[in-house]
């Protein structure tokens, strides 16, 4: 037991060298910047230090793109506040409402942004909620008010750059390498799932729906090492256009895995291409485990073009073989069918495993006259973002009024912690567990700074002695946001710290001043808290629903749009639920969690294989009949509501019969390619409308079977 409480703390007195390198690092820059502020006869010289913590980062690349945001966030909301202020001046009760409305827009809108883009938004509205806040009761001072806390943030923004850009003075280099060996990494993982799927191994479908998810969230990554890079190559987008292929690549290995139980015994003719390719899944993994992947990646991608060359060159055995003037049976004619698109489904996946490795290349070494640009649009989530604004809006209501109703001299700084907490975590998409956090951490600042100001201070009349007395508090605050079990609580602590010391130059805080602000800070906080708990509260569950509700839709709209859907566009935006779901799930064991993952890969094989067919219509070469069979099945997905799809697997089987009749019957050896792809696609929307039912009724919650299995008949 003892070992495992100093465990726990191994990062205060053990730190990792980089660990304590952060810490000393953005403790120096905070007191940098609060000295500088303190010289530069600021009336808040705290919120320059402040800033200093917030925009300090694990990676250089997103403290760069946190400072950049926060800059522009601040600029804009300094702009709004005064604005506000200028159009109301004090008129509480018209003020109120219209700040409540801009900071829910603000909030609502940042649910569809992403990483600091949409921090970027939720700083415009709390920088404006506290410039008007601050000034509501002078608003003829709104302008210096602006002109301060902007010049705040641009002295705590210098100093966390310049002694960042001291410790680390060039990342170019460093940011591509790490691109490639996440997108490396990324893909000896995909191969080391594919090879076990093709082994028929069950625990490759859980490190392929994982691997799935964690796709979406290491793009998100590679913004910041772009930005490390000061976006002077296209390795970013050549690196999101790889985990896309990959992300294809493991839609097209299930897809086929799933074809290969279904064949049973498998054709001969595709026995070698299989045990050639498990080879060369084994070699890719290696290859990217290895110390130089760059260097292995000619030789694996002759290997893929060779592999599909021998693909190509098994399923046209197997045309020449149905084609022949003898016919070679119903059952052997099968095989050599089965044996075709096998072989030719294997082939794409070999095309863009091949594309994943092209693409990884140019991240280290760009092509001449590179313009590729590749980007992955987030899940935007419509409600989410309802929820976000009204609740944020709410909140903004319910400080004013506690404000205006108690005459509370600190009311001001309560309703602005309010607007901050909840402008801060509204975007986010767990806001209840994540501002506790936030509150957890101001308490413990509370505490630390009390005993600062009460105890250490009194005595203390220099800057040199206040800063002594702040490094050692601000130290273990740094090392404590490297570690991820305190990193929630470690990062407000080290925001609400100097704010709640409040150091200055003519003034020194007393007990009632001291109590009187900093509890209207944590009430304001709890408030919050409280808001997010109470007011469309998150909810899994809720969340699940509607991006099944979502996933329908767009099935609809795959099946009925004028333009036929790209189906990496498609893969792709199921790949953000996937991350989403990931992410939200306690634990990858539990059963619920793994049966919505399994029915998100069956909404995205379906939503595949429904481009497939609207392709073949397209070509024109299906019989007239057959035709009109595949027309009626997509109407029937364009119609479907979402209730238990009894009907429309109906439909699916009734098109499935005909073609597996026209298929024997069929001479023209194209018409019977094309119908043979028919029967395929059809075969695998017959089975997960089957096995996946439940899901996809959307009239009702998704819950497992009592006896736990996760699926259920049509």
């Amino acid at each position: 037991m003892t070992d495992g409480f100093l465990r726990r703390f191994r990062w205060l007195y053990a730190p990792r060298l980089s660990n304590f390198g952060f810490a000393l690092r953005t403790t120096i820059a905070a007191l940098l910047a609060l000295v500088l502020a303190l010289w530069m006869e600021m009336d808040n010289p705290q919120w320059a230090a402040m800033t200093t913590w917030i925009v300090a980062q694990n990676s250089r690349g997103q403290s760069l793109s946190k400072a950049r945001w926060r800059l522009v966030g601040t600029c804009l909301g300094a702009v709004a506040g005064v604005a506000l202020i200028a159009a109301m001046p004090q008129s509480a009760w018209l003020l109120f409402p219209v700040l409540a409305i801009w900071v829910g827009a603000c909030c609502g809108l940042a649910t569809f942004l992403r990483n600091f883009h949409s921090y970027a938004l939720v700083l415009m509205a709390f920088t404006s909620g506290l410039i008007a806040l601050n000034a509501a009761n002078a608003p003829h001072q709104v302008f210096d008010i602006a002109l301060s806390r902007s010049t705040y943030i641009f002295l705590g923004i210098v100093c966390e750059s310049a002694l960042a850009a001291v410790f680390a003075p060039s990342l170019i280099d460093v940011a591509r390498r790490e691109i490639g060996q996440k997108v490396g990494a990324a893909i000896g993982q995909a191969v080391q799932a594919l090879g076990s799927m093709m082994q028929g191994r069950e625990g490759a479908f859980l490190k392929s729906r994982t691997l799935l998810g964690s796709v979406f969230s290491v793009s998100d990554q590679i913004e910041f090492s772009e930005v490390e890079m000061q976006h002077r190559t296209r390795a970013g987008d050549h690196a999101r256009a790889a985990l896309a292929s990959i992300a294809v690549v493991m839609s097209r290995g299930l897809g086929l895995s799933a074809r290969m139980h279904t064949t049973g015994v498998l054709p001969p003719a595709f026995v070698t291409p299989l045990a050639r390719a498990q080879v060369l899944f084994a070699s890719i993994q290696a290859a990217m485990a290895g110390p130089d992947p760059l260097a292995a990646i000619p030789a694996l991608r002759a290997q893929l073009r060779d592999l599909g060359a021998e693909c190509r060159q098994q399923l046209v055995n197997d045309i020449i073989a149905v084609s022949g003037a003898t016919s070679p049976g119903r059952a052997a004619g099968q095989r050599h069918l089965d044996g075709y698109i096998l072989n030719a489904s294997l082939g794409v996946l070999l095309v863009r495993l091949d594309a994943a490795l092209a693409h990884l290349a140019a991240t280290q070494v760009a092509p001449a006259h590179d313009h590729f640009h590749f980007s992955m649009p987030p899940w935007r989530d419509r409600t989410a973002a309802w929820h976000n604004g009204i609740r944020s809006a709410g909140a903004v209501l319910m400080g004013g009024l506690v404000w205006e109703c108690t005459g509370w001299p600190d009311g001001a700084t309560f309703a602005m912690f309010v607007v901050v907490t909840c402008s801060r975590f509204a975007a986010n998409e767990n806001p209840v567990r994540d501002s506790i956090g936030f509150l957890r951490g101001a308490v413990w600042a509370v505490l630390v700074a009390a005993i600062i100001t009460f105890i250490v201070l009194p005595d203390q009349a220099v800057w040199e002695t206040l800063v002594l007395s702040l490094f050692v508090p601000m130290m273990v605050g740094g090392l404590a946001l490297r570690d991820a079990r305190t990193a929630g609580t470690a990062a407000p602590y080290n925001n609400f710290l100097p704010f709640m010391v409040y150091p200055g130059n003519q003034s020194r805080l007393d007990e009632l001043t001291f109590f009187n602000t900093n509890s209207a800070v944590v009430l304001g906080i709890g408030c919050s808290v409280l808001v997010f708990r109470l007011v469309l509260p998150f909810d899994l569950d809720a969340e699940r629903w509607r991006m099944r509700r979502q996933i329908v839709r767009d099935l609809r709209r795959i099946a009925q749009a004028p333009a036929i859907p790209d189906p990496g566009a498609w893969v792709n935006r199921l790949t953000t639920g996937f991350a989403r779901l990931v992410r939200h799930a306690a634990t990858m064991s539990d059963a619920q969690t793994n049966a919505y993952l399994d029915g998100v890969l069956s909404a995205m094989t379906v939503g595949l294989n429904l481009i497939r067919l609207r392709g073949l219509l397209a070509r024109g070469g299906l019989p007239p009949a057959i035709g009109a069979a595949v027309a009626r099945t997509l109407a029937a997905f364009g119609t479907w509501k979402g209730g238990l799809p009894v009907e429309l697997a109906r439909i699916v089987a009734a098109s499935l019969a005909q073609m597996r009749a026209a298929v024997a019957g069929e001479v023209n050896l194209s018409r019977r390619l094309d119908l043979g792809w028919c029967v395929a696609y059809l075969e695998i929307l017959e089975r997960e409308l089957h096995t996946n039912a439940r899901f996809f009724d959307i009239t009702r919650r998704f819950h497992l079977p009592p006896d736990g299995a996760g699926k259920d008949a049509a």
